[in-house]
C-alpha cells in the first residue's frame, strides 16, 4: 500500500512533524511526504488553457507532473496544511488551482483522501471544508478529516500524545477504506456538475475540446453506477435550471 502525504506548509513545522510522526508509526506502509515548497512548482497563472484545452497544454513548466504521478500511483492521500487566515495556505491553495482542471474531468474515483488541518484555536474547520469539497470534485473517496490544536511555544507533551492517538485514529481508518475500497456513492454535488459540464463541452468542441473528448461518451455520471431514477431526474432538472442560464 502507498499513501502520499501532501505537506502544504512553507516551513517544517506542525503540520510537517504530523506527517513524519505518520511515516514513523507505519513502517509496514510506504508513506511518501511530498513537501510542495521542496519543488519547483510555481504559481498557477489563470489562463484556463488546461481546462478548455487539456493539461498537457498549461504553459508553467515545471514539476507539476511529479505531484500528478505521485498521486496516480498512491491508493490514498492525505493532504496537509497548516491553517492561515481560517484558510488553507497559499502553497496547497496553489496546487488546487493549478489542478482545476479536475473538477471539470475527475480522475480520482478510486482513490481515498483525508484531509488534515493544524490550528491554533479557530479555522480548522474552514481550511478542511475547503479540501473536502475540491478533493470530493477531483473524484476522491473522502475519509473523515482530522484538525488538530498546536498551542503557540512549548507543546505540553500530554498534548502532543493526545495529537499522536487522533493521528493513529484518523490513519488507521483511512487504511481501513483503501483495504475494504468501498466507494463513495454518488452524490448531488458531483451529480448536478457533471451535467452542467457535459452540456458547456457541446456549446463549442474546438473551445472546450478537452471536456468534449472526457465527456462524449459519459451518459449519467462519470463512470456506471447505481443511481435511483428519481435522483437522476432531480440532478439533471438542477443541472438544466442552471444551463438556462448560459443561452
Amino acid at each position: 500500500m502507498i499513501i502520499l502525504a501532501i505537506c502544504g506548509s512553507p516551513r517544517k513545522g506542525n503540520t510537517y512533524s504530523v506527517l513524519k510522526s505518520i511515516q514513523e508509526n507505519y513502517p509496514d506502509i510506504e508513506v511518501k511526504l511530498l513537501k510542495l515548497s521542496e519543488i519547483n512548482f510555481e504559481f498557477c497563472k489563470g489562463c484556463y488553457v488546461c481546462v478548455k484545452k487539456g493539461e498537457d497544454r498549461c504553459p508553467v513548466k515545471d514539476e507539476r507532473d511529479l505531484i500528478i504521478r505521485e498521486m496516480m500511483e498512491a491508493d490514498g492521500l492525505i493532504m496537509a496544511s497548516p491553517v492561515y487566515s481560517h484558510m488553507v495556505s497559499a502553497t496547497l491553495k496553489n496546487l488546487f488551482d493549478r489542478f482545476g482542471f479536475y473538477a471539470h474531468r475527475p480522475q480520482y474515483f478510486e482513490k481515498f483522501a483525508m484531509p488534515i488541518a493544524t490550528c491554533s484555536g479557530f479555522g480548522g474547520e474552514y481550511a478542511i471544508e475547503y479540501m473536502e469539497k475540491m478533493l470530493s470534485v477531483f473524484g476522491f473517496n473522502i475519509v473523515p478529516s482530522l484538525e488538530l490544536q498546536f498551542r503557540p511555544g512549548k507543546m505540553p507533551e500530554k498534548n502532543k500524545i493526545l495529537n499522536l492517538e487522533k493521528t493513529i485514529i484518523a490513519v488507521n481508518t483511512l487504511i481501513e477504506r483503501i483495504e475494504k475500497g468501498e466507494k463513495d456513492k454518488p452524490q448531488m454535488g458531483m451529480m448536478v456538475p457533471f451535467h452542467i459540464f457535459k452540456y458547456v463541452s457541446t456549446i463549442d468542441k474546438d473551445v472546450m475540446s478537452a471536456d468534449h473528448e472526457y465527456y462524449k461518451d459519459k451518459e449519467d455520471y462519470y463512470y456506471d453506477a447505481s443511481i435511483p431514477f428519481l435522483k437522476k431526474i432531480l440532478a439533471k432538472r438542477v443541472a438544466n435550471k442552471i444551463i438556462a442560464g448560459f443561452d
